[in-house]
């Protein structure tokens, strides 16, 4: 390793460049929760004037955890603490080579916690104390003992559980979504719509609502939403379920969650004697007949509530108001064909959330580990017990690497355990 390969090592295994690191990431996910993420523009302009958003856009904190620089800081943390656990784990390892050592009767006695006991060194006294350790070292004048040798590892399972939440992070960043559906009854979509702009992903699958209840508390608040969904594939339905706040359904890795609903203006017009229901931008075409609703208005003029048509004659377009409130402008001929509007009506819609985090288990499993590693690295210690042959018996001393108080009360059993026998 040549001198600037091994500064950058210095650099990337430092403690201040992890302490940075992590200041770092604390400031940009307290940008990721104050300012909203991934809303559309207008949405941001009714907070910021346009100036601010155009810094909060350049900056990517309106888009905080997807940036490229957080995900760069989250992968130089990885970094980091992957080295300073491996540098770590070499000392160790390289202490954990060196043979055990039974010191002598002197050293022995200097420990604080000591006790001279007259027994044979072979005998059922000695037999018994060795019940519940390991013996690593064993020589004619003596035996070393250990118990807890778990405990020196809890602290690499801990690192090693970290890693393995950010790699599932960054899993769900890189690879996953979130983004919405809006679902009319009886419409099906097989896209979603990716939050904070206007593109589209496929699901993999089509989703069907099949029919969408409100109920309302008598103040008019909502009291519950329900969606009827059907997961269709290969043309047929393959699940059905009812979706409600908190109850979301499942397929394949990606959630649908009850989001939200409004309402959405329907027309129900007489076309040539049939009866068509159409929305705002649904498209007829029949008979060589077609038009396209441009818009609906509440108030067209003072005459009321109206809907905009636009169609093509010989190739010139055109546009015509249908009114409901008066009644020589609810029928119109377009074409040669009777069209007349019959009806406006305010139809439910629901909104979906939809997301998918293929990284989500393993998180669970590194927080699951990191669980296990504090109990570990809290809740056990290492301890070694060391019993040496002495002209007068035997001398029995322990220490504990932490824990101390624990470790006192459970010597003061194991000398109990000896001079009773």
């Amino acid at each position: 390793m040549n001198v600037i390969e091994s500064r950058i090592y210095r650099l990337l295994a430092s403690l201040k460049t992890a302490i940075f690191l992590l200041s770092f990431i604390a400031a940009s996910s307290i940008f990721g929760t104050v300012i909203r993420q991934r809303a559309d523009i207008d949405e941001y302009l009714s907070l910021y004037s346009e100036s601010t958003y155009r810094i909060i856009h350049f900056l990517g904190f309106d888009d905080a955890y997807r940036s490229p620089w957080f995900i760069a800081a989250i992968v130089l943390f990885a970094i980091n603490l992957t080295l300073c656990t491996m540098g770590r784990l070499k000392l160790f390892l390289k202490k954990g080579n060196i043979p055990a050592i039974l010191p002598d009767e002197k050293a022995l006695a200097a420990m604080k916690m000591h006790f001279f006991a007259e027994t044979a060194i072979d005998g059922p006294a000695i037999s018994s104390l060795k019940r519940g350790y390991k013996t690593i070292h064993e020589e004619e004048g003596g035996v070393v003992l250990e118990k807890g040798a778990i405990a020196r590892y809890g602290v690499y399972m801990i690192h090693t559980s970290i890693l393995i939440i950010l790699a599932g992070s960054l899993m769900g960043l890189i690879f996953g979504y979130k983004g919405f559906i809006i679902l009319n009854k009886g419409e099906t979509k097989s896209n979603m719509t990716i939050r904070g702009g206007n593109k589209e992903i496929p699901l993999g699958f089509a989703v069907r609502c099949r029919d969408f209840k409100v109920s309302f508390y008598p103040g008019g608040q909502p009291k519950d939403y329900v969606t009827s969904i059907e997961i269709i594939e290969n043309d047929r339905a393959v699940l059905e379920k009812n979706i409600r706040v908190n109850d979301p359904l499942n397929y394949k890795g990606t959630y649908l969650y009850q989001s939200s609903y409004g309402t959405v203006p329907s027309f129900t017009f007489n076309i040539g004697g049939d009866e068509v229901i159409l929305r705002e931008r649904d498209t007829y075409e029949k008979d060589g007949l077609i038009f396209i609703v441009v818009r609906f208005a509440n108030a067209v003029h003072d005459f009321g509530p109206g809907v905009q048509l636009a169609y093509l004659d010989e190739e010139e377009p055109k546009t015509v108001w249908f009114l409901k409130n008066v009644e020589r402008l609810k029928e119109r001929n377009i074409k040669g064909i009777d069209i007349r509007l019959e009806n406006i009506a305010e139809d439910f819609y629901t909104g979906l959330e939809a997301s998918r985090d293929p990284g989500v288990w393993i998180v669970w499993t590194g927080f699951a580990s990191i669980l296990l590693g504090l109990y570990i690295n809290f809740f056990i210690y290492y301890r070694k017990v060391y019993i040496r042959k002495t002209p007068d018996g035997i001398i029995v001393a322990g220490h504990a690497f932490r824990n101390h108080y624990a470790f006192r009360e459970e010597f003061e059993k194991l000398k109990k355990r000896v001079l009773s026998q």
